[in-house]
C-alpha cells in the first residue's frame, strides 16, 4: 500500500526519486506513470496497472467516451525503470501535462501513488481546506470503519 507524502527535487535530465518504501511495493523494478484526472501524474505497480489498463480495455470501443479515455489513460502512460540510485526519468510530455519542473510532491493513496507540482497540489489542497464542507461532503462517502 502506498501512504505518505515526501518532496523531492527534479534534475535537469527529469528524473526524480521514488522512496524506498513505494519502490518495495512496486516489484521488477518498474513502475506505470500516467496523466491522472486533478492535473498530476499517477504511479501504479505493474500489476495495479495491468488492472486497471483491462478494465479500460474491456469498455466497448464503440463509445466515443471509451475511446477518448483510453487514448488518454493508455496514451500517456510510460512504463519506467528505476534507476541505480531509485530514480525514475518521467517522459518530458508527462512533466508539462502536470506542469512539473524541478520539484515534486509525491502522495501515497493507496493502491498508486500521486506526482504533483508543489503549486498545482496547493491549489487543490487550497479548495478542500473548508472544514465544514469537507465535513458534508465526506460524510456522504460512508467511509466509517465501526460496526453498527
Amino acid at each position: 500500500m502506498f501512504c505518505g507524502r515526501y518532496k523531492h527535487n527534479i534534475d535537469a535530465k527529469g528524473r526524480m526519486t521514488v522512496p524506498s518504501i513505494y519502490r518495495d511495493n512496486t516489484p521488477g523494478n518498474v513502475v506505470f506513470v500516467t496523466i491522472g484526472f486533478d492535473g498530476n501524474l499517477v504511479a501504479y505497480s505493474r500489476s495495479g496497472f495491468e488492472v486497471f489498463a483491462q478494465a479500460i480495455i474491456a469498455k466497448s470501443f464503440t463509445d466515443p467516451r471509451v475511446r477518448k479515455f483510453k487514448r488518454k489513460f493508455l496514451g500517456y502512460s510510460a512504463e519506467l525503470n528505476y534507476d541505480t540510485a531509485g530514480r525514475i526519468l518521467i517522459p518530458a510530455y508527462l512533466r508539462e501535462f502536470a506542469n512539473i519542473e524541478d520539484q515534486v510532491v509525491i502522495v501515497g493513496v493507496g493502491d498508486s501513488f500521486e506526482i504533483w507540482s508543489p503549486e498545482e497540489l496547493a491549489k487543490i489542497e487550497e479548495d478542500s481546506a473548508d472544514s465544514e464542507a469537507n465535513q458534508d461532503y465526506w460524510s456522504e462517502l460512508d467511509l466509517s470503519t465501526r460496526g453498527n
